[in-house]
């Protein structure tokens, strides 16, 4: 017998390289044949060509490859007798294109109007468009929509050349969906990832194939959870491009139908193969993923290379109506659509006693929602004595290891029945009413605000204490407790949290932990799963943690934990438009404070912010407006108010624009070098429902159940006390007054749609847009690293925005624990060298 070594030694092998010409991906593949003549073949993604395996070997049921055959082939792109042969409708064939195209194809057919769709993706179809990619550390299946835009708009203007094609409207479509069906009542909600829901803005900005090309480019805003907002959103489309509300209706029951016989079909063929595979002893593999993950390029054919295994491949639409238990033992807060469904495929898993059956859950670099999926996935698995195989993809096309990974999963799985009792679902204590007297720790968030809540937390019968700004120390901590990619927030909050549960400084008897919620579509809401996830696993399970929830949509069991806030609104409203107005202040004197003076800006405001708690803790809104005559009197006479400075904007992510451990002092250093900063308004970040709630009516995304003049009259109510405090300090001599939501509202729209209601959604470019307008003309966009909302509302509008506001100088900077700060500050004096220079 000889060894490996041997072989090598004595060449007794020879290399050629050859181009697969099997597929679009063109491997390069490496032959290795033998003194025996027989041949191996290594660098190919899939063995459907080169094989090494010997021709007998029987090979696995593929649903995704079938998948994909079901959603694009067969359908009808001719179009029916009252066809309105003067649209066509290009889509491209990305994102959330993947779960709804039965539906698209269905609706457009029905009305007479034919479809195109771009390309099937291949590596050169994606170069295509990567000199338009906004954000670098977006996802994959992101990125590839540049290239099948670029691809949809070659494909048009080659049609509209041809002379028989004179007097065809051609449009390219991609709508706006902000929720997907609601599979389960269970469930908290059925979001779409923001990026899938909102590239159409992104794709406006970075390309504009309507200014660029002429040709328009519609993003209607569609929700899938209201059969009644789908229809209204239906119906306003297809009535604009000259579809009668007949057609329009009958157009929506068909193409309805035809998405649910759709995905039926992927739920019953998934069980089939299942059954057929546990008879007849063959393992099979559930590979979990976005709709996306179905297109061949995304996946780079691991499907395909697992079945080559003579493993069978099924979806996880086969849990759609299964694994229902999966809501009595969750940490994580079900409001995205696809997750919601991974959850109930892990359980499904789990409770099938056919140990043949393991999950692979494909995910993509840069995934948003998968950095807190992934771990609970895994931890419902592993209740069933199963482990989640994870595979994380993005546009390298070797996937060796990954094949190698697979391989080793399924040569040791062992395929044989077994008992699969699930072990305990283990959580956080509830906090009864007994709990009232505990000690809430809450983690601080930002400087001249979170002293304020303790005060106000007093005056409902609660004992809070802020936590310490976050540190580096908090940093680690939270890469150790939680998945590494979440963003830098959660990171700091959920390391400082554990921190002072280890200190040994608090009773754990008399302690509970709070943290906030939204219920949107960021990954915020899910912090509160990511620190329960870490308190139990730490073995932290009898301190309770509560939500301080700010959505309807969040309802967590806390029977001890109630706040009555008609009676703290007031003095709640006071309290924000005080510290907005202290800040402003500051941030002005800081830069323009004479030498001579005997107390600094920092001073002045730490002094005013002590008083205006102790204020608070009375309820005394009174003594807050008197205050605040004092500090305007105070930091008035320590200026001078001629001085000429440079001035930076401050927008971004709520938490990393306001905490200055995780922007790593920015602020500071900006101040310190005769920069007056204008920060970002606290009220006017909690102000922005007041707009959305007309954005859910206006564009059919949700129903609104509260009227709107009763909404809009709460608003105005909130002005009237904050213009309370602009007046005050209009006696400054450099005040800036905070502005209308809704003024804000109006300026975003010319860049982005008001259906983007995610992170800080159009608040964002709104707050850039009304800078330029007030005369400011440098910012800085400060966001987490990989932070989803930011691909979108911050770096994938910036063309958009430079394009309005051309004297702009935008600098975005990304924040995670291994950012470099000679980098950060390196781009920061560019920026403020500039400042300086406009000012001469």
């Amino acid at each position: 017998m000889k060894t490996l070594d041997s072989i090598i030694e004595s060449n007794e092998y020879t290399t050629r390289f050859e181009v697969c010409q099997g597929c679009d991906n063109h491997c390069r593949v490496r032959l290795y044949t033998f003194s025996n003549g027989k041949t191996f073949a290594g660098g190919n993604n899939c063995e459907k060509v080169y094989s090494s395996f010997h021709e007998s070997k029987m090979r696995g049921i593929n649903l995704f490859q079938e998948k994909y055959r079901l959603l694009f082939g067969n359908r009808r792109t001719a179009v029916v007798s009252n066809a309105k042969s003067d649209i066509v409708l290009c889509i491209p064939r990305g994102l959330g294109i993947y779960e709804n195209y039965p539906f698209w194809n269905t609706l457009f057919a029905e009305c007479g109007i034919r479809v195109i769709l771009s390309g099937t993706s291949t590596m050169p179809l994606f170069e295509k468009g990567v000199r338009t990619i906004m954000a670098d550390n977006i996802c994959f299946p992101a990125k590839l929509m540049h290239g099948h835009m670029a691809d949809l708009v070659e494909k048009i203007v080659a049609e509209k050349a041809k002379p028989e094609n004179a007097g065809t409207q051609y449009r390219i479509f991609y709508p706006y969906v902000v929720y997907e069906k609601k599979e389960d009542e269970r469930s908290r909600n059925s979001f779409n990832c923001p990026i899938v829901s909102a590239y159409s803005d992104v794709i406006r900005s970075a390309i504009d194939p309507e200014k660029n090309f002429g040709i328009p480019f519609d993003s209607p805003v569609f929700s899938f959870n209201s059969r009644k907002m789908l229809f209204v959103s239906a119906e306003e489309y297809l009535t604009d491009l000259g579809i009668d509300k007949k057609t329009a209706d009958e157009a929506v029951k068909k193409a309805i139908a035809a998405q649910e016989e759709y995905l039926n079909t992927l739920e019953q063929r998934g069980l089939d193969i299942l059954r057929q595979a546990e008879a007849e002893g063959r393992m099979v593999l559930m590979l979990a993923g976005r709709p996306y993950h179905t297109d061949p390029l995304i996946e780079h054919k691991i499907s395909h290379a697992i079945a080559d295994m003579g493993v069978d491949v099924i979806t996880e639409h086969a849990a759609r109506h299964a694994g229902q238990k999966v809501y009595d033992a969750l940490n994580a807060v079900t409001q995205w659509a696809y997750p919601n469904r991974i959850f109930k495929a892990a359980q499904f898993v789990g409770e099938q006693n056919y140990a043949g059956l393991q999950m692979v859950e494909l995910t993509s670099f840069g995934c948003g929602p998968d950095a807190f999926i992934l771990d609970e996935v895994q931890a419902i698995l592993n209740r069933y004595h199963k482990n989640l195989t994870i595979l994380k993809i993005d546009d390298v096309n070797n996937i060796g290891s990954l094949k190698l990974r697979v391989r080793s999963l399924v040569e040791s799985t062992q395929k044989e029945l077994k008992q699969t009792s699930a072990n305990e679902f283990i959580t956080t204590k509830t906090f009864e009413r007994e709990d009232r007297r505990r000690t809430i720790i809450a983690p601080y968030f930002a400087e001249g605000y979170s002293e304020f809540i303790p005060s106000l937390f007093s005056l409902a019968g609660y004992e809070v204490v802020n936590l310490p700004m976050g540190n580096q120390k908090d940093a680690e901590a939270g890469l150790r407790y939680a998945n590494n990619d979440v963003c830098y927030p959660a990171t700091i909050v959920i390391g400082s949290i554990m921190n002072a549960l280890n200190s040994g400084k608090y009773d754990l008897k008399n302690t509970a932990v709070i943290i906030t919620q939204t219920g949107g579509q960021c990954r915020a809401t899910n912090y509160f799963s990511l620190i329960k996830n870490a308190m139990v696993r730490s073995g932290y399970q009898d301190v309770p943690l509560l939500s301080m929830a700010t959505s309807a949509d969040i309802s967590n069991t806390q029977p001890g934990f109630e706040i009555n806030w008609r009676k703290l609104a007031n003095i709640t409203i006071h309290a924000m438009a005080y510290a907005d107005a202290l800040n402003r202040l500051y941030h002005s004197a800081a830069v323009r404070t004479r030498s001579e003076a005997n107390v600094t800006a920092l001073q002045l405001r730490e002094k005013f912010i002590r008083l205006g708690c102790e204020a608070t803790e009375k309820n005394d809104t009174g003594s807050l407006i008197k205050l605040m005559h004092l500090a305007v009197d105070e930091f008035s006479g320590i200026i001078d108010p001629h001085k000429q400075v440079p001035v930076m904007g401050l927008v971004g992510e709520i938490y990393v624009k306001y905490n200055s451990f995780s922007h790593k002092n920015v602020v500071n250093w900006l101040l310190e070098n005769g920069v007056e900063v204008v920060p970002p308004s606290i009220i006017e970040f909690f102000s922005t429902s007041f707009v959305s709630r007309h954005a859910n009516r206006e564009l059919h995304i949700r129903e609104e159940h509260t009227p709107t003049w009763m909404t809009d009259g709460i608003y105005r109510y909130i002005r009237h006390i904050v213009k309370k405090y602009d007046k005050i300090c209009a006696a400054y001599p450099c005040y800036r007054p905070s502005s209308d939501i809704f003024e804000i509202a109006k300026l975003s729209k010319q860049v982005i749609s008001t259906a983007a209601d995610f992170g800080e959604g159009w608040f964002l470019p709104g707050e850039i847009c009304h800078l330029a307008e007030t005369g400011v003309k440098n910012v800085i966009s400060l966001q987490p690293f990989g932070c989803i909302a930011n691909h979108i509302i911050s770096k994938g509008i910036e063309k958009k925005l430079r394009s309005i506001y051309p004297q702009m100088n935008m600098l975005f900077l990304d924040f995670d624990s291994s950012t470099s700060e000679a980098n950060i500050y390196n781009r920061l004096h560019f920026l403020v060298d500039n400042a300086r220079k406009n000012i001469q």
